[in-house]
C-alpha cells in the first residue's frame, strides 16, 4: 500500500536517526531541569516511534509521565500519585525541549490536586494537558480485585517461559514495521524501560476482538532512586506503549487505518507503594521475579470502536498478583480519507469483519 495506510511513511526519504532512541536509564530519561518552584524543562529527548519510518513525533507517554513527575516536584512529601488524566492538543516536536508549568489547584490534608500545562516552540500553544491526583497512604480495610494466575490464563502463549524469552516490543507495533524488522532485524532502541511482547496470535486466534488480549512484561532500565513517584511515573511510562496499535491489530486493521491519535489517556493507582516499587524480587515464587529487578505485567486490548474512536483498556499487575493500576486511553482511529467511505473502503471494512471470531463473553 501506498497511501499511507497503517502507518506506513509517504516521505521519499527516511528520517535521520533520533537521539531519543537508546537505551537510557528511566531517571536519567526523566531529569527535569527547574526553572522556578512551579515551572520545569525536560533535558533528555523523547523516544521517536519507528525512527526513520515513524511520524517524526514524540513517544506521548514521555510527555505524559513527565508532567506528572513535574507535578510531583510541587507537593509534600507523603503524597503520593493517585490519578492522572491527560488530554493530547498538539504532536510533541522531537528536537524541542518540554517545559511543564504547574498550577495548584488543591492542598487537602490527605489529597491534593495539581494541573500541568505542557508546552514547547513559543507561540504554538499548549500541546498536552492534565490533571493529578496526589494522596497520602493510608490502610485498605477491604481488598478485592479480578483474581489472575497470568502464566494460566495465558498458558497456550507463556508454558515453560520467562518475560526475557520474548521479543522486545517493536519501535511501532504494526505489520509494516513487523516486516521491515524481519527483513532488516532492526528494532528502534526504546528508552527508559525493557519492554517485552508475547506473541499472542495462538491466544487470540478465534476470539473476537474485543476478547483479544496483548501482553508485555516491563521494569525500568538503570537504577532507581528512592523517589516514589519516580517508580509511579514508569507505570505511567508503560501504560501508553502502542497502546492504540494494539487495538487496531486485536480488531485486523492494523494495515489499513488511516488516522491514529491518542486523545485522552487516565490511568489510576489502586495499591500500596511497596507493591509498585521495582525493586529487587521478594522470595515469593513467580515468573516476574528477577534478583536484578523484577518484572511487571501489562494486559491490553480494546473493548470499544465506533465513530471514528477507539478505546483501549490496561490493566498492570505485579509479581505478586496484585492488580496494580489501571489505564484507560480514548484515541481517534480512521479508516477512510473522507466522512463517507468510498465502495472500496466499504467492501475491504466488511471483509475485515467477516474475519472476526465470535464473542466468547457477555
Amino acid at each position: 500500500m501506498k497511501d499511507g495506510r497503517g502507518g506506513r511513511p509517504t516521505r521519499a526519504k527516511p528520517l535521520p536517526s533520533h537521539p531519543g532512541n537508546v537505551y537510557r536509564p528511566f531517571a536519567e530519561l526523566m531529569q527535569l531541569e527547574t526553572i522556578d518552584g512551579d515551572t520545569f524543562r525536560s533535558i533528555a529527548p523523547p523516544f521517536a516511534p519507528g525512527g526513520p519510518v515513524g511520524v517524526g513525533r514524540s513517544y506521548g507517554a514521555h510527555v505524559y509521565a513527565q508532567a506528572a513527575y513535574a507535578a510531583s516536584k510541587t507537593v509534600d512529601k507523603g503524597f503520593l500519585l493517585h490519578h492522572v488524566s491527560g488530554n493530547f492538543i498538539l504532536a510533541g516536536e522531537l528536537a524541542v525541549p518540554f517545559v511543564y508549568r504547574v498550577q495548584s489547584i488543591r492542598n487537602g490534608k490527605s489529597y491534593c490536586t495539581r494541573a500541568v500545562n505542557v508546552t514547547q516552540s513559543e507561540g504554538n500553544g499548549i500541546c498536552f494537558t492534565c490533571i493529578c491526583s496526589f494522596k497520602t497512604a493510608e490502610p485498605s480495610h477491604v481488598e478485592a480485585q479480578r483474581e489472575l494466575d497470568i502464566w494460566r490464563e495465558y498458558a497456550v502463549v507463556l508454558k515453560d517461559r520467562l518475560p526475557h524469552d520474548f521479543q522486545e516490543v517493536p519501535g511501532m507495533d504494526l505489520p509494516f514495521y513487523w516486516q521491515r524488522r524481519k527483513e532488516t532485524g532492526e528494532n528502534d532502541k526504546f528508552p527508559g524501560l525493557q519492554c517485552h511482547k508475547v506473541d499472542m496470535s495462538r491466544y487470540n486466534k478465534d476470539k473476537h476482538p474485543i476478547d483479544r488480549r496483548q501482553l508485555i512484561f516491563y521494569r525500568t532500565i538503570g537504577d532507581m532512586p528512592a523517589d516514589p513517584n519516580l517508580h509511579l511515573a514508569a507505570h505511567l511510562y508503560s501504560s501508553d506503549r502502542n497502546s492504540l496499535y494494539i487495538v487496531a491489530n486485536n480488531y485486523g486493521v492494523g494495515d489499513y487505518w488511516t488516522q491514529m491519535s491518542s486523545l485522552c489517556h487516565t490511568v489510576i493507582f489502586h495499591s500500596p507503594m511497596e507493591a509498585l516499587l521495582f525493586k529487587p524480587s521478594s522470595g515469593q515464587q513467580s515468573e516476574l521475579n528477577d534478583p536484578t529487578g523484577r518484572w511487571f505485567a501489562f494486559e491490553g486490548g480494546g473493548d470499544r470502536m465506533g465513530s471514528g474512536r477507539a478505546v483501549f483498556n490496561c490493566r498492570l499487575w505485579n509479581n505478586e498478583g496484585i492488580h496494580v493500576a489501571t489505564a484507560v486511553q480514548d484515541g481517534l482511529l480512521r479508516f477512510t480519507k473522507r466522512i463517507d467511505a468510498s465502495p472500496e473502503e466499504e467492501q475491504e471494512i466488511e471483509r475485515i469483519m467477516r474475519g472476526w471470531g465470535p464473542r466468547s463473553k457477555l
